[in-house]
This record gives structure tokens, C-alpha cells and sequence, in this order.
């Protein structure tokens, strides 16, 4: 059984630095790279540092123009380069790791792991997410969420705490689903429910709209049939759910918010990860 006793955490954001300081909290070597040295340990040799570590820890997501590893401080090497220096049967964890990556790092190791779709991660960020989508709709809004009129598109984990949330702020809230079956669930709990593809029809009713499906949903036929003041949130992941430019084009204030566990609550996310990667440590033949 092989000893955990080391990580490298090379690049992205706040989240990453609260991991750090939680893991190290736990007993745990952490040095970190791409980062901002702030009272932690860095890596003045990434080749070294990389070599001598038990886990290699990369951001959520990975990268965001598929050459360089995510970070908030600039990366002198490519992510290839980062990936060249791995070692067999080092243990490396990635947010939304792309194939073509993932293919390049079992060159190196077959022990990867993508946390991002980790059950538990998942469950977790639903609460950040939500806290963000409250927190954008305050910051956007000259009214009270009590008694506004609220349609969330969706039905999955992030649309269902968001329409409880909503609801139990006084909001009016609808549902916009696909399936009959969570229409129906959405009217048990007290919510209005309406198919997304006759939305268009009642969309001048409602002053907030939130999206989390990762499809285009909310068209230029229903962005041309809501109010001029209505806010759009969209949480969904890429390829979003809202046809931005129209909304642009109609003056409707659209706002995409992706990644909010990390904006709005980086310490409780940075936690959730680091718990994820934990959970696969001690689930593997590791301890």
C-alpha cells in the first residue's frame, strides 16, 4: 500500500490556495506553483518539485485556451511541458479534465482522476452555486427577491436548491422543464411549471430568469417576448443556455456566471475538492 505523504498543486485559483492551506492543515506536505507566494511553500524547481511529490493537484478546469494550465498568475511553462515532467504511478487530479489531455497524461501514469465528476463534489458546490446566484441577483436588481416573479430553466441538482431558495425568500417561482415528470415534482413543492418550448408564451411575466441547462434554451423567440428590465443569470456550464448576443442586441441584461463556488465561497470549495481527492486516496490502494 502506497504512503500519501506529499502534493503539488500547480496553478488556478482562491480555491487552490484555501486547498492548500486545508491539506497542509491535515497533515500533509502541499507546495504550490503558479500561485501567488503567500506564506506557503513554492516550488522554486517545478521539474524537482514535481518529481519528488506523491500527487500532482491541477485546477478546475485545467485550462482555458487548451495550451496553458489555468492559473491566476501567468505560467511560463505550457501544460505539455507540465505534463512531460510527471512520473509513472504519481497520483495527479484535474477539474474537467479534456480527453485530449487525459491522453497525454496516461503517457505518464495511468492514475488520473477527474474530480470535477466526483459524486460528492458535485453534491457539495450546489450550496456556493445557489449562494452565487442570490448574490448576482441582489447586486442587479432595485427590488426585493420577495414577491418577484422568478422562472428557473431546468430541473437538476442547481435548479431545484435554487427554486427552493428562491421560494423560501417569498419569490414567485416557475419551473421550465422538458420532462412532464419534473413539472410535475416542481408543482408538489409549490412552484409553477411550464414546458421550456412554451415558455416564450408567458415570458413577459417574469422579472428574474435563471438558467442551468448547458443548451441553448433561451432564444431569440423568447428573449424578443420577455420584459425590458427582466434579468437573465446563466449558470450553466459550456455552451451556456442563453443567446447572448441577441440579448445584447435587445438591451436585456444577460449575465453569464460560471464558476461561482470559486468566486463567491473559494475557502467551503476549495475544501469540497481537497475532501474529493482525499475520498479517492483512501478508496484506492493509498493511505
Amino acid at each position: 500500500m502506497k504512503k500519501i505523504n506529499s502534493f503539488i498543486i500547480i496553478g488556478g485559483d482562491s480555491r487552490q490556495l484555501y486547498m492548500a492551506d486545508y491539506l497542509s492543515s491535515m497533515g500533509y506536505e502541499v507546495t504550490l506553483y503558479g500561485l501567488p507566494e503567500v506564506n506557503r511553500k513554492c516550488a522554486e524547481n517545478i521539474k524537482n518539485s514535481i518529481s519528488s511529490a506523491d500527487c500532482i493537484i491541477l485546477p478546475l478546469p485545467v485550462t482555458k485556451d487548451n495550451k496553458y494550465i489555468y492559473s491566476i498568475v501567468q505560467m511560463r511553462e505550457t501544460a505539455d511541458e507540465i505534463f512531460s515532467m510527471i512520473n509513472e504511478n504519481q497520483l495527479v487530479f484535474a477539474g474537467m479534465l479534456s480527453k485530449g489531455f487525459e491522453t497525454k497524461i496516461k503517457k505518464k501514469t495511468d492514475c488520473i482522476y477527474d474530480y470535477f465528476k466526483l459524486e460528492e463534489v458535485t453534491v457539495m458546490n450546489t450550496v456556493p452555486t445557489v449562494q452565487g446566484i442570490i448574490k448576482a441577483m441582489i447586486d442587479n436588481i432595485e427590488y426585493t427577491v420577495h414577491s418577484s416573479k422568478c422562472a428557473v430553466f431546468g430541473y437538476g441538482r442547481v435548479a431545484r436548491l435554487t427554486a427552493d431558495t428562491l421560494s423560501s425568500l417569498g419569490a414567485d417561482v416557475t419551473i421550465a422543464a422538458r420532462k412532464s415528470g419534473d413539472i410535475a415534482t416542481a408543482k408538489t413543492k409549490g412552484c409553477g411549471g411550464i414546458y421550456i418550448s412554451e415558455f416564450w408564451k408567458q415570458a413577459n411575466k417574469f422579472d428574474i430568469i435563471i438558467n442551468t441547462v448547458p443548451s441553448l434554451v433561451i432564444n431569440k423567440k423568447i428573449l424578443e417576448a420577455v420584459k425590458s428590465d427582466c434579468l437573465i443569470i446563466d449558470v450553466a456550464s459550456s455552451p451556456f443556455g442563453t443567446d447572448f448576443a441577441c440579448a445584447y442586441e435587445l438591451g436585456i441584461k444577460a449575465i453569464q456566471c460560471s464558476s461561482l463556488p470559486g468566486k463567491v465561497a473559494p475557502k467551503t470549495a476549495g475544501k469540497i475538492i481537497a475532501d474529493g481527492i482525499l475520498n479517492i486516496i483512501k478508496e484506492g490502494e493509498y493511505e
